[in-house]
């Protein structure tokens, strides 16, 4: 992905959206693959150089309370990042959490000495933003931030990440179920199923032609703001749910896919590009020629810094 952009990464429930982003933080390290970060393997590294670039790499996980420690302070949660890795003296950190806590809309003051049972859940998630921004990160992983908490405060962090975007240069993964909100916030968005990507594509591009059957899907399951439409005449996916732990052949959607043929069985589909910046993993797109045999493009890798 591109530096400074923000990537959106949705699927259904289980796809393994959470664990590539845990994957990436080596949160714990992948089995297999790559993960390249400014040129480097994080997946290579061990001991303390993992620890160090680490610090480039933030992540704000999807429950606030469970990723806060109860027993600390706001205060120290906050500057512990700064604490581990010898940032300024006691008074440059204590001036860094109030600047934290203040950029996030939380009272220094009132805030640093309270626990985090003690905030709501908007405001815990502003205390885990603040502590992921605090080590001046180039990357920070966002697992679903805003799907546990009201619509009214969903737009507020989401004004509040793009605030802290451009105020810190952060490059970002925005992983999120809403469709809605990946496409407001998202400069390109992958699509994943069952592990594997299956598209990529800037956001007004991807909503409006759909490429991979599945995205397709997804889309349609949007529900239609006209009362005269009936859920049951909606398109739906049929077909046997697979298993992720053993996924099927080829295609891992072939058994919902409506286009689906024996080829998709034999041969698994390499993302390939079918318009300018759309790549779609699929023989028989929605959109575009039928993939070739032997087609595959690795463009995805090249793009630019940092690639994750």
């Amino acid at each position: 992905m591109k530096s400074g952009e923000t990537l959106g990464l949705v699927g259904e429930s289980g796809c393994g959206k959470s664990t590539t982003g845990k994957a990436i933080m080596q949160l714990p390290p992948p089995t297999s693959g790559r993960v390249i970060f400014e040129g480097t393997d994080l997946a290579s590294l061990h001991g303390t150089d993992l620890r160090r670039l680490r610090s480039n790499v933030q992540m704000i996980f999807q429950d606030p309370i469970s990723s806060l420690n109860p027993r600390r302070r706001v205060e120290d949660i906050v500057a512990e990042g700064l604490r581990i890795w010898g940032i300024g003296d006691k008074s440059v950190q204590l001036a860094k959490v109030d600047e934290a806590l203040g950029t996030v809309g939380l009272d220094p003051d009132t805030a640093k000495g309270r626990r985090p049972h003690q905030f709501s859940g908007g405001q815990r998630q502003r205390i885990s933003i603040a502590r992921a921004v605090i080590t001046d990160p180039k990357l920070i992983i966002c697992d679903e931030p805003v799907s546990a908490l009201d619509v009214s405060i969903q737009a507020q962090i989401l004004n509040l990440l793009e605030d802290m975007k451009a105020r810190y240069q952060l490059t970002l993964i925005f992983i999120a179920h809403d469709l809605a909100v990946v496409k407001n916030i998202s400069d390109r968005v992958a699509v994943m199923y069952l592990g594997k990507l299956c598209e990529v594509a800037p956001p007004d591009q991807l909503y409006a032609q759909p490429a991979h059957p599945y995205t397709g899907a997804l889309l349609d399951a949007i529900p239609v703001p006209d009362p005269t439409v009936r859920p049951h005449e909606q398109p739906t996916l049929s077909g046997d749910l697979p298993s992720p732990v053993n996924p099927p052949s080829g295609c891992r959607f072939r058994t919902r896919c409506p286009r689906a043929e024996e080829r998709c069985a034999e041969e698994e589909p390499l993302m390939r590009e079918i318009d300018s910046g759309q790549y779609v993993a699929c023989h028989f797109p929605l959109i575009g020629d039928t993939a070739a045999p032997t087609e595959s493009v690795g463009a995805l890798q090249t793009q630019a810094a940092p690639t994750v």
